[in-house]
């Protein structure tokens, strides 16, 4: 599909796993990959670090944000924004599904 524009229907891409959160790659080229973050109450991307720019948008749900030790609330609407080598993990803390795309530099 290259030199087409697409779009990506959230409601046909989200699956969640009972047993721990599901991230499935949606979309991706040679620069960049896109991801669909999947969460049920509970689980939880554990804290990591990436070497390029880490972009989460917050699509569906509540959730906590820990970067560098500090846990903030983040949901729909929110745009998280880590820089390289930023420590990050996200749990869904509340009693809904949490949903998230996550956009990386190609490689990560």
């Amino acid at each position: 599909m290259k030199n087409k524009s697409v779009i990506l229907k959230i409601d046909e891409l989200k699956k969640f796993n009972e047993d721990k959160r599901y991230k499935e790659t949606i979309w991706s080229d040679e620069r960049s990959n896109i991801s669909m973050i999947c969460m049920r109450p509970g689980q939880e991307a554990t804290t990591h670090t990436h070497h390029f720019n880490h972009v989460f948008v917050v699509v569906e749900g509540q959730g906590e944000f820990t970067s560098g030790g500090e846990t903030q609330a983040i949901k729909p609407g929110q745009i998280v924004i880590v820089p390289p080598l930023v420590d990050h993990g996200i749990r869904n803390g509340s009693s809904g599904d949490l949903v998230i795309a996550s956009i990386t530099a190609q490689g990560e």
